[in-house]
């Protein structure tokens, strides 16, 4: 949490005034019971008279003198009076402290309002920032349902409850001590009292912490399971009706929501038997008050309004405190939630990013062609004890096509993320034009390249707007010459709105072909250096297929093109083809070469294509 805590600083004048304003109306509400006091035993008194038996006469009694009505009924006279002016001067007092404290109460809402608000939307945007950073490894590590729950419900405790506190903070002390000082001083022997009721409230606080704790932490996993299990289940809403699997899915999203539900049970279970438990401490200490304030009375003790007026006073402070006390068991009931919320974010603030961006800036303006060269490249996972890639080395000129084929899990996908840096090499280098991808700042190393990946990804807006997201000023021209050269105009002309058809979320309106042809738009859009095609044709049908390689070939002329594909169809014509078997070049050349030199590419090219059809 004190980490979470430095998102305060550019809000520390709100902050301070939220301490003095709060400091302010509690001093304001432990006098009122004070002036209420006076009221009592200064707007309020008695005057005893006597009979003088030789004048038959009453007389005043004046020095605090005082007569009694029960020994002496017939010669005691005890009459009520008030004064108006002490009531008028003490009520107007309260009437001006009760304002003021109104009117700090409204600053505390405003700047607990304002500061709350910016600490959490700093909070989401570092959040935000920081995974924007993330490496792919360093997504997966957390996955994106638990990302979504830490940047929003987490966001929300951690804000919740600093806001809380700060209120609570300087009242619970100011409160619960100058209460009992002023208690002590209008009347000791009551005050004593409250004084047994606080080692049993602390008691409580200590058992519903030890007990709701381990709740909340679990609680928060448990959120990002019903957010993982309803995230699947939408995005995968097709595979599921297609397999007949609604029941078990909603089962699933049943199970994940029970075990939420009782877990949040348990935790409510716990919190609503400590508000009977606490108000009936915080009313038995009131009671205990009042029953020796009765039995001072009896005793003698207390005689006259003054008296009077400090049990009152030592009830309102009583009161005072014990709700000061309560604030203070809410407070401690929020925190477990809360450190655990905050521990999730730091999590993600201080995961240690492998993909740094490099401060040289040598390379900024230069004009890169697009040569590419993988020199003894190995890679392997940071929690993996084998590599991945090993020892993978090849040139991509201007103007060529390279391709890369090999059975599942072999390492295609592995080398193309590699080149924008999506992962770094583990060993040996990558380089454009004879300059390692490293010493190129990330931005200016991208904005070379129009990246395809193995699934299309489309944002809710427009097709336009899905073409356009590769190059923000891209002209109508420009989105119709994209979209014509990935075969994509045919079916957008067809619809009503043409390029202003709306995309839906993740694009679940659109076919798998026809996403991944939006998606090819939006890289040749942009006009880049090196295209990378990871399996981006496989949902196109041959003919398609066909078409928008010979209509991509035109386009790419002065760009190098890296395709990842596991047809042979579509990288026949390639002009390197590099076969690879876990993680290992086992073959590179044209079709015809490997089809004569690789045993692996023959197995693969025959498993799809006839001989006759292979050439």
């Amino acid at each position: 949490m004190k980490k979470i805590y430095k998102f305060l600083k550019p809000y520390w004048f709100g902050v301070l005034m939220m301490v003095v304003l709060v400091g302010f109306t509690s001093i304001g509400q432990l006098l009122l019971p004070n002036y209420m006091s006076k009221i009592i035993g200064e707007g309020l008194y008695a005057e005893y008279r006597v009979l003088d038996t030789d004048t038959n006469t009453w007389e005043l009694l004046t020095d605090g003198d005082t007569c009694d009505l029960t020994t002496m009924p017939d010669t005691c006279q005890i009459t009520q009076k008030s004064d108006f002016d002490i009531i008028i001067n003490y009520g107007l007092i309260m009437l001006g402290v009760t304002l003021l404290s109104s009117i700090a109460t409204v600053g505390i809402a405003y700047y607990s309002s304002k500061v709350s608000v910016g600490f959490g939307r700093d909070i989401r945007k570092a959040i935000y920032q920081k995974v924007s950073e993330f490496s792919l490894a360093e997504a997966e590590k957390f996955g994106t349902s638990t990302l979504i729950t830490r940047s929003t419900n987490d966001v929300r405790q951690v804000q919740m409850h600093t806001i809380m506190s700060f209120r609570m903070v300087l009242t619970i002390p100011i409160i619960f001590i100058g209460g009992l000082i002023m208690s002590l001083m209008k009347n000791a022997e009551l005050t004593a009292v409250l004084l047994a009721g606080i080692p049993a409230l602390a008691i409580l606080i200590i058992a519903v912490f030890l007990l709701v704790f381990p709740l909340f932490k679990s609680l928060q996993k448990k959120i990002d399971r019903l957010t993982l299990v309803g995230r699947e289940a939408l995005n995968g809403v097709r595979v599921i009706r297609a397999f007949g699997q609604g029941e078990k899915e909603v089962n699933r999203f049943r199970e994940a929501n029970n075990d939420l539900t009782l877990t949040s049970v348990k935790a409510g279970n716990i919190m609503a038997f400590l508000n009977p438990v606490v108000n009936l401490l915080f009313n038995t200490v009131v009671m205990a008050v009042i029953y020796f304030a009765y039995l001072a009375i009896g005793k003698g003790t207390i005689t006259d309004y003054v008296g009077l007026a400090s049990v009152t006073a030592v009830i309102e402070y009583v009161t005072q405190i014990m709700f000061s006390l309560i604030m203070l068991t809410i407070t401690f009931i929020n925190f477990p939630r809360a450190e655990v919320a905050g521990k999730r974010i730091s999590e993600i603030l201080d995961t240690e990013i492998t993909i740094h961006d490099t401060d040289n800036s040598e390379y900024d303006d230069t004009e890169f062609l697009g040569n590419i060269r993988f020199n003894a490249v190995d890679f392997k996972y940071a929690d993996a004890e084998k590599n991945v890639l090993d020892h993978i080395s090849f040139e991509a000129k201007v103007g060529e096509t390279i391709a890369i084929i090999g059975s599942t899990g072999s390492g295609k996908s592995t080398i193309i993320n590699l080149l924008p840096r999506l992962f770094d090499v583990t060993s040996g280098s990558i380089t454009i034009d004879d300059v390692d991808v490293r010493n190129i700042k990330l931005k200016k190393l991208r904005s070379l390249i129009g990246f395809v990946p193995q699934t299309a990804s489309l944002f809710t807006g427009t097709i336009a707007e899905n073409i356009a997201y590769g190059k923000e000023d891209a002209t109508d021209e420009e989105i119709e010459n994209a979209a014509e050269v990935a075969q994509a105009t045919e079916f957008i002309m067809e619809k009503n709105e043409k390029y202003a058809s709306i995309v839906d979320q993740g694009g679940v309106n659109y076919s798998g072909g026809q996403k991944q042809r939006i998606s090819i738009a939006r890289a040749i859009v942009r006009k880049p250096k090196i295209y990378i095609f990871d399996d981006s044709f496989s949902a196109l049908d041959f003919k398609t297929d066909a078409n928008l390689r010979k209509a991509l070939k035109k386009e790419t002329t002065k760009a190098t093109v890296i395709i990842v594909a596991q047809r042979i169809g579509t990288i026949i014509e390639a002009d390197q083809i590099i076969v690879l078997q876990e993680g290992r070049i086992v073959g590179k050349g044209k079709h015809r070469e490997l089809m004569d030199s690789c045993e692996v590419y023959r197995e693969i090219a025959l498993s799809q294509l006839s001989l006759e059809e292979l050439g």
